[in-house]
């Protein structure tokens, strides 16, 4: 089957729209904010994957993570299993983006490199590798741990700036560069070899009755089947594409010079055409999309601030604070007055509370990240005085990032009055193994809680020691406080 140009037409329109589409919610997101467009994991099915365990666990997301997420990667597991890996073929932007590079390519008549079998096939498992590593990691810690390697989410990003881009997606923003471009010579290169979301559709492709066939009888063994496959696949050697590593893309129909010879098929019985192959896709996704709308399961985003802030708890938590968000919105949803920010901070005048923090770390040459860990430790400061005004001397732009000021005396009440009201303490990320002794927590316990030994270096953070052992920070936190308490 010579895939009709309008299929292929249709087809293409498809994948560009969903680019476009993709790339307008990025770019919203990044200048808008986070009550104005999804972020970028939202609409990513691996999203959904990475939140699975916690979702199963506790009813709960992965922060970033939406119920949208969730769904879409339920659509894509039930798609694969039907349709094959339509989802790589017809729905995903980076996909495409690596498309428009390999057609580029043909159009500039530059020769693809062809990798040696066994070189391919040794490569094309680092996928499957990284897919457990990125799983076991997240599952463990409780958070997006791939985010800051994920091309798409370095793509996402780009309207942020190139201060973003390279403090917090730099690894990121080299595996995307090194898809677009390598794919100029070597086509859908992190599709083969790096995409985590394609090897777990890659591992559940071999359960789906769909398949591309070869009709042997008029095959007249021209090749150009396997000259043009992205995946670098023998098709013109098998009977019926059972490779996982299959994109269900269509390139090979398309070029194949004798009719029916190439076919989309069910079980080796009922054949489609491309273009009905492509419907059916768009169906599965989007007609399932519909449905999770009009059975009010369908969350992309938060109604408003005050829910985006709030955590599993039902409380405010300023963890949950983002970038995305303007200094406004933090300062009424904590009650804390932006002047007290800009004071603390030493902000220039020139700041205002509708900047986003985001935008005010890059006026002060500071990374995002730093800022708003900054800013939240400077509520749980101001939320631990129980509403004593803040008297501290401002500190010096360079000290921005994290103002330091200790915090361990404060957090221990003395004989007589922990008698009376219950210890209040305030550990979180950046609180040292030091500050846990002081407060109380013995290296045993420490043990006890955690299941690892206490680290010797006691300026070493509880985020720090929670990422490298594989740990839910939180909920060592939850553990550790109410050790303190007790």
């Amino acid at each position: 089957m010579k895939t009709p140009s309008g299929s292929r037409v249709f087809q293409y329109s498809i994948r560009i729209f969903i680019l476009a589409f993709a790339t307008y919610l990025a770019v919203m997101h990044q200048l808008k904010g986070v009550l104005a467009a999804p972020n970028a994991h939202v609409y990513c099915p691996f999203g959904g994957l990475e939140t699975l365990y916690k979702f199963l666990a506790s009813g709960g997301y992965i922060t970033k993570i939406m119920p949208a997420t969730l769904i879409l990667f339920v659509i894509s597991l039930v798609s694969v299993i039907i349709l094959n890996r339509a989802f790589c073929g017809w729905i995903c932007p980076l996909g495409t983006l690596q498309m428009l590079s390999d057609r580029l390519a043909r159009a500039l008549g530059i020769k693809k490199v062809t990798v040696p079998p066994k070189i391919e096939r040794f490569a094309q498992y680092l996928k499957y590798a990284g897919l457990i590593i990125i799983l076991y990691f997240t599952w463990r810690v409780g958070d997006l741990v791939y985010a800051p390697y994920d091309p798409w989410a370095a793509y996402a990003h780009i309207a942020a700036g190139f201060e973003e881009l390279y403090g917090e997606f730099l690894i990121g923003s080299i595996f995307l560069l090194v898809a677009l471009l390598g794919s100029l010579w070597l086509p859908n290169n992190f599709c083969r070899y790096f995409c985590p979301m394609g090897a777990f559709l890659g591992i559940f492709s071999k359960l789906s009755p769909t398949r591309i066939t070869r009709n042997e009888k008029t095959c007249i063994n021209c090749k150009k089947c396997d000259g043009v496959c992205p995946a670098q696949l023998d098709i013109s050697t098998t009977p019926e594409v059972k490779s996982p590593e299959c994109f269900s893309c269509g390139d090979c129909a398309a070029v194949c010079p004798v009719k029916n010879t190439l076919n989309v098929q069910i079980q080796r019985k009922m054949s489609l055409t491309w273009f009905a192959y492509g419907i059916a896709t768009l169906v599965i996704f989007f007609g399932s999309v519909e449905v999770a709308k009009l059975a009010g399961i369908w969350k992309t985003s938060y109604a408003s601030a005050t829910e985006a802030l709030t955590g599993d708890s039902g409380a405010k938590n300023p963890e949950l604070i983002r970038g995305s968000m303007t200094l406004k919105v933090v300062a009424e949803e904590f009650g804390v007055p932006a002047e007290a920010f800009i004071k603390h901070f030493n902000l220039p005048e020139a700041t205002t509370p509708e900047m986003m923090l985001k935008e005010i770390a890059a006026a002060n040459n500071l990374g995002t990240e730093t800022f708003v860990e900054g800013v939240r430790e400077f509520i749980m400061e101001e939320q631990g005085k129980h509403g004593e005004t803040h008297t501290e001397k401002p500190v010096e732009p360079a000290a921005l990032p994290i103002p330091e000021q200790a915090t361990a005396p404060q957090a221990i009440a003395s004989p007589q009055e922990s008698a009376k009201t219950p210890v209040t303490v305030d550990i979180r990320g950046h609180t040292t193994m030091g500050e846990l002794l002081s407060f109380g927590i013995t290296k045993e316990r420490f043990k006890e809680i955690t299941g690892v030994e206490m680290p010797e270096d006691g300026a070493m953070t509880l985020k720090d020691f929670a990422a490298a052992n594989g740990l839910d920070r939180e909920a060592i936190k939850d553990q550790l406080i109410k050790a303190v308490q007790q």
